[in-house]
């Protein structure tokens, strides 16, 4: 579920805001890391018709739908933890808080 102070972000800008690491991690955490409640299992098969978002902590949130059964699924990725990741997130939100507020 996002909340309002999600942001959605694109693979651009995600790809801005992640080192090769960062990137690495991501990828796994997407192919290997997020639970489904109705098959009460890891996504096997992967997610499908996801969206990434920025919350509030800087931290990335998942939401999609299990390629196996269908169900919605989300997860939330702790990058805002690491101290370069969270400076590019701050810094990406005063930049779309300045685009915003231009007319």
């Amino acid at each position: 579920m996002m909340s309002f102070n999600d942001i959605q972000i694109n693979f651009s800008q995600l790809n801005h805001l992640l080192s090769q690491h960062e990137k690495n991690a991501f990828k796994y955490l997407l192919e290997n890391g997020i639970f489904c409640t109705t098959c009460n299992d890891y996504c096997k098969y992967g997610i499908s018709n996801y969206k990434i978002y920025l919350d509030r902590y800087n931290d990335l949130k998942v939401v999609g739908e299990c390629t196996f059964c269908g169900q919605e699924v989300s997860q939330v990725m702790e990058f805002g933890e690491n101290e370069s990741f969270f400076r590019k997130a701050v810094q990406f939100k005063n930049t779309m808080a300045i685009h915003l507020s231009q007319p």
